[in-house]
């Protein structure tokens, strides 16, 4: 179902539900009105849903803008489907869909966290046709192309133990969704008593989330395998911003600044101190980040973005590299 088309007022916020290919209905919010000149399309993380960009989307600064925030595939009031297209690809298939329901014409930015940022890369490979024509800019947040599992904790992707869970949800999903959730409040409890961000925030809030444990499961093993690398090569056609927290343990800083030296067109931001939670602890510097990347795209006439490359005039425009302490 698509939204209603005759509202022109930018501060519209309408509840929208689009149907993916293979019938999963996806719950998502729309602000702004359809005649705005350019579409943030907003992906959020494993185990979030929409509302996690609530707080940057509120802050992004960009006059007539409109924003298309959805619940992945699995999550939050989204249908789930056959849990084998719980997948980075399968999402980036959902992604297709929003896309074609929501935003069928005009200029398009895609911003992703974690997970999101992921699905992203994925839709730019499989739709390269797409970017510097539809696709003109994307954000990527605390997120990585490759490499999740060679190093920081995300080297427990590959661990055995993993794959034994992974046995055990397929085998008992009721038990081990009883587990997870108990599991999710131990890490709560004992993240309290640190005051500095811990990743066991960060586990605590995946494994107590409403996300089932099959879903959960089936994301972290497709993690383990992701390679998203070939994206990098189309993503170098468009300005991106890549923007990670130097404190990262789940994708650490080294991952971004490797997608950023294959672009050619990329800024890199560092959030000095920063671990993974960076929408919901950096709020404002990442609107900061994503603000200056809208403006840009903004500022370069989406028609000037050729297929094959950028204008020479909007590249001497790219800030440098900077930190967000």
């Amino acid at each position: 179902m698509a939204e209603p088309t005759s509202s022109t007022d930018p501060n519209t916020i309408a509840r929208v539900t689009v149907v993916a290919d293979d019938g999963v209905p996806l719950a998502t919010t729309v602000t702004g009105s359809r005649d705005a000149g350019l579409t943030l399309v907003c992906l959020h993380g494993h185990c979030q849903d929409a509302a996690s960009w609530d707080a940057v989307c509120e802050s992004v600064d960009l006059p007539g803008l409109r924003i298309v925030r959805y619940d992945q595939r699995g999550h939050g009031r989204s249908g789930t489907g056959d849990v084998t297209a719980c997948t980075v690809s399968g999402m980036a298939d959902d992604l297709d869909a929003v896309l074609r329901t929501l935003a069928p014409d005009g200029p398009v930015v895609l911003a992703g966290y974690s997970m999101g940022g992921m699905v992203a890369l994925s839709y730019v490979r499989r739709h390269p046709d797409a970017v510097g024509d539809r696709i003109v800019g994307v954000g990527l947040f605390a997120t990585a192309a490759s490499g999740l599992a060679d190093g920081g904790i995300g080297r427990y992707l590959r661990h055995p133990a993993a794959s034994i869970v992974h046995r055990a949800v397929s085998r008992a999903p009721r038990v081990m969704e009883l587990s997870k959730r108990a599991g999710g409040r131990v890490c709560t409890v004992a993240a309290r008593r640190r005051t500095e961000e811990s990743w066991l925030r960060v586990v605590g809030s995946a494994l107590s989330n409403e996300t089932s444990v099959v879903t959960w499961s089936r994301l972290l093993a497709d993690f383990a395998v992701l390679d998203e690398s070939a994206a990098l090569d189309v993503l170098a056609r468009v300005p991106v911003v890549v923007a990670a927290g130097t404190e990262d343990v789940f994708v650490p800083l080294s991952l971004s600044e490797m997608m950023t030296a294959r672009l050619p067109h990329a800024n890199l931001v560092r959030f000095v101190g920063a671990g993974h939670r960076v929408l919901a602890d950096r709020p404002q510097e990442v609107a900061g980040a994503l603000s200056d990347l809208l403006g840009h795209v903004r500022a370069l006439d989406p028609v000037a973005l050729d297929p094959v490359g950028l204008d020479p005039v909007g590249l001497a425009q790219r800030e440098p590299t900077r930190v967000a302490s």
